[in-house]
This record gives C-alpha cells, structure tokens and sequence, in this order.
C-alpha cells in the first residue's frame, strides 16, 4: 500500500478540521435551543402562576364583596320574616335585589344548596342510614351490613350487628388503622371504611355514580329536621314521606313555578292539606338551618369560586350530631383577639376557594 503525498494528507486533515467544527457548531445549536426551550417553558409556567396568583387577589376581593352582600340581603329577609323557609321569599338573586354592580367587566353569579334539605349523616341511625344506602341503590342486606360499617366508623358508643364490621379488624388491614369515632368530614372519607368503599368506589379507585347520588341527597352537617321546601324525593322517603305525598309537594311546587309564583311553607303543618296527611313525620321541617352560598366571579377566562356553609342565628346546626337539648359547643375566642364582640348575623362553618381549575382549598372554621 503506497502512502499518500503530503498534498493529499493535508486536504484530508483540513476537511477533518472542518467537519469537527460543524460537528460541535451543530452540537452548540442543539445544546443552546434545547436550554432556550427549557428557559422558555419554566418562563411559561412561572408567568401563569404569576397570573393565576393576580387573578385569585383581585377576583377574591370581589367574590367575598358578593359574599357580604348577600349575607346581608339574606339578614333582612329573616329579620321580617322571622327565618329563611326558600329562595322563593325573594332571596333567589340577591345582588340584584341590593343593587349590587362588580367592578370592571366582572360578572357574579350567586346560587343556594339548602344542606338542610338533605338527610343529615351525622344525625342519622342505623336504620336511617339503612334506608338512604336502599334509595342510593344498595340491595337491603348490603345496606345494612354498609349502615353497621358506617356506625362503627363514626360512633364511639356503637356496637356493631355483624362481627365482621368489629373496629378491631381495622388493625389486621394492609395498611392498619383505627376508625375516628367521629362524623364524616368529607365524602372521599368512605374510601377507608371496610365494607362500604366497594359499593361507592369504581375498580380504578374513582368515585362511582352511588358516591355522587349520595353526595347530593345527604348532609355532612348535623340539624334536626329536613326542609321541605327544597328537599329531594330521597330526602323525603327517608324522612317518613310515601312517594303519592312526595309526588303531591313537588307537584304543588312545579304549578307554582309554572305560574310564576314561587312556592313555600312557613311550617310543615302548612304542607299536610296538600299531602293529605293529617300530621307530617317529625324529621320534617320548613325552613332553612345550613346553607351553602355558591359565588363565582368571572372575568374574561379567569373564573374564582367561593363556596361558604353558614347557620342562621338561633339555628341548631353544626358539624357533630345536635338536638335542642345538647347545641354545638361555640368556639372559643382567640386570646389575641379584641374583647369587643362582633355581631355577625351568620355563624360560618367552612369555606371553599377554587381559582380556574386547581381544585378547592378548604378552609374549615368550626
């Protein structure tokens, strides 16, 4: 093998030179547009939660603006009518019947959720608990084996039916726990309680259609009777009502509301010439003891949510089971407080803040 003239030679080695430094030209331009992307992306998310963050301040001084202004429309609805029976005294929009105007081009929406139109959990015994898991969908004997598991779940003194559903099993599951011995806090709650998750929860540990029935037709708060007024078929069965007298009220209510009238009782006695009943079951009642105020503020594509449970004055109602004779322990003031009192015509029970679509931030006052 002949070797190559020196001419040859240094043709070869200058295109070498060349095609190394293309070679790490390339290598730069990738390493540079990769960072820059990189730069570019960290730029992007830091400047949305910047947004988002300048969206929850501005829009939250509006949501809770609206917040108080409905509170005191809602205040001087009970203070000529006594109490709040249903949106149907004429508190169904009340920005508008204060006169209130957002600022800038936001736009606020204001809805109710009666929580004591619904069956309330902590309230409720075993055969209450029975019946509403039947009316949620659950074969009776799964309902009552559910009913014995929630009971034992959430009340210290209860003694279970099956020996299956004893708290001591608790501490031979995979992962060992002992129940709390108090209400539920929150729906997604019954994802830890044995022999009753499968019934609420999909194979993919997502919650299933009965979870949501269930959220919608029973209460986390405690009150001593269900409000007619705005109560659902379920909430009614289980309260005591026949579905002919269930038919008959929210036919009573539909006639009125076609007419452009809205409907509502002052007292449940009010409502027996229309069931027919010479007397309504106990657990009924006709006015408002926990509402749930739903404000949504809205500005271009930003949206703010503002959800607050509060209790009437004078109402009997809270998070842990109550009757007139045994009403929920007030809070203690802070010691860094003023001794001045405040005089707020609502006791608040929980509030719920959700900026877009991060999810609820819950912030529980009692």
């Amino acid at each position: 093998m002949h070797p190559l003239p020196p001419s040859q030679k240094n043709r070869l080695f200058a295109r070498a030179q060349r095609g190394a430094v293309i070679l790490l030209v390339l290598v730069t331009v990738f390493l540079a547009a990769f960072l820059m992307s990189r730069f570019i992306q960290r730029a992007g998310l830091e400047l949305l939660a910047d947004a988002r963050a300048a969206d929850a301040t501005r829009l939250r001084v509006e949501a809770y603006s609206a917040l108080e202004v409905t509170l005191a429309v809602l205040a001087d609805f009970r203070a000529i009518d006594t109490r709040l029976y249903s949106p149907a005294q004429g508190w169904a929009e009340p920005l508008q019947y204060a006169g209130y105007e957002p600022a800038g081009n936001k736009r606020v929406e204001i809805s109710f959720e009666d929580e004591s139109a619904k069956v309330s959990w902590p309230n409720a015994d075993q055969a209450t608990l029975q019946l509403l898991l039947e009316q949620a969908g659950l074969e009776r004997r799964d309902a009552e084996q559910a009913s014995d598991a929630l009971l034992v779940w959430s009340r210290p003194d209860y003694s279970p039916l099956a020996s299956g559903n004893d708290a001591r099993n608790y501490e031979r599951g995979e992962l060992p726990h002992q129940p709390p011995l108090r209400a539920l806090e929150s729906w997604q709650e019954l994802a830890a309680v044995r022999s009753v998750r499968e019934y609420f929860y999909d194979e993919f540990g997502q919650p299933n259609a009965r979870w949501h029935w269930l959220a919608a037709n029973a209460s986390l708060f405690a009150f001593n009777t269900v409000n007619l007024n705005a109560a659902s078929p379920a909430a009614l069965s289980v309260a005591g009502l026949s579905l002919s007298q269930t038919s008959s009220l929210q036919n009573y209510f539909a006639a009125g509301l076609g007419a452009g009238v809205g409907r509502y009782f002052r007292s449940a006695a009010e409502a027996e010439s229309i069931t027919g009943a010479a007397s309504l079951p106990g657990k009924l009642g006709a006015h408002v003891q926990i509402l749930r105020i739903h404000v949504t503020v809205y500005d271009g594509a930003a949206v703010y949510r503002l959800s607050a449970v509060v209790v009437p004055p004078g109402e009997v109602a809270g998070r842990s089971a109550v009757s007139p004779h045994n009403p929920p322990t007030p809070a203690k003031p802070s010691p860094t407080l003023s001794a001045k009192k405040l005089d707020y015509p609502f006791r608040i029970l929980e509030i719920q803040e959700e900026v877009n679509s991060d999810g609820p931030r819950l912030t529980p006052l009692l």
